[in-house]
């Protein structure tokens, strides 16, 4: 039998495509760390695998009791090969276009550098959806949607189950099983995320008014990205404008998950990074 895989991804992640011929490849998911002199204690992200626990059990129900398993230290592949598209909504921001230069290949293999925490790989599937996030000012007079999640299928994946192995990014050591996962009418659903503590589930914080952003202020952790390009690269930080509706229309956006005007819309944003050429590539753990 064969399954919907969908992937919720949520937070501090930056999405870069590493191609090969025929216009598809793999997209790795790089999960920044939060270092440096500008990050404190209390800017610390947590990069967690999220399932329901009822997908433990086969033919199981769904329980709405959400189960985490930590990433942190170790790359996770879904999907084997290379045939995952590699177009990024409209909805994400390029950062390759703003720094002109690729993300350092060391991130996509054994991050020697140290700079991340944890990696997804999908060597299949695709983008289908995305929430739009709120609406930023990316360089003066630029007014644009910044999204803060992202939904990837990956359809017709085989077997009857998904067993979550990750392997320790810098290669060797000893790999995790994350669980073994089983679908409940066709679909498998999880989620991916990389925020901080007070946002993960079971029971994030509420994002009341008093903590929206001021017109003009930045996103608070959105310069972590910046270090996984290799060196000095310009830093250009957006800006809050305010809520979607504020945004002009864009062209080439992918269909929309329902809007979250909550913390992750304006605090963890998701990114890109096209032009990065082929690198190492990342060879962790296995998720078939």
């Amino acid at each position: 039998m064969a399954f919907t895989l969908r992937i919720t991804i949520s937070g501090l992640c930056l999405f870069v495509p590493e191609p090969v011929a025929g216009g598809t490849g793999r997209m790795h998911v790089l999960l920044p760390g939060m270092f440096g002199h500008h990050h404190g204690p209390e800017d610390r992200h947590v990069p967690v695998v999220v399932y329901d626990a009822g997908s433990l059990v086969q033919g199981g129900p769904s329980l709405g009791i959400p189960a985490l398993a930590k990433l942190t230290g170790y790359t996770l592949v879904l999907g084997q090969g290379d045939t995952a598209g590699l177009s990024l909504c409209s909805q994400i921001v390029d950062l390759g276009q703003i720094t002109g230069r690729p993300v350092d290949p060391d991130h996509l293999g054994a991050d020697t550098k140290k700079k991340l925490v944890a990696r997804v790989t999908l060597g299949a599937g695709a983008i289908t959806r995305v929430a739009p996030g709120a609406c930023w000012e990316i360089r003066p007079g630029e007014f644009r949607p910044m999204a803060n999640r992202v939904e990837w299928e990956i359809p017709n994946f085989p077997g009857d189950e998904l067993t979550l192995t990750a392997n320790p990014i810098e290669g060797g050591g000893t790999a995790r099983t994350l669980g073994t996962l089983y679908p409940r009418d066709g679909l498998l659903s999880i989620q991916l995320l990389h925020e901080t503590p007070q946002d993960l589930p079971p029971d994030p914080a509420p994002m009341d008014h008093a903590h929206m952003p001021m017109p003009g202020e930045p996103p608070k952790h959105f310069s972590a990205f910046y270090s996984l390009f290799g060196g000095p690269v310009p830093i250009v930080m957006p800006r809050y404008w305010g809520k979607i509706s504020d945004c002009p229309p864009i062209t080439g956006g992918c269909p929309e998950l329902p809007p979250d005007m909550g913390g992750t819309a304006i605090t963890c944003i998701v990114a890109g990074a096209t032009g990065t050429g082929t690198g190492t590539g990342g060879t962790g753990g296995s998720g078939t």
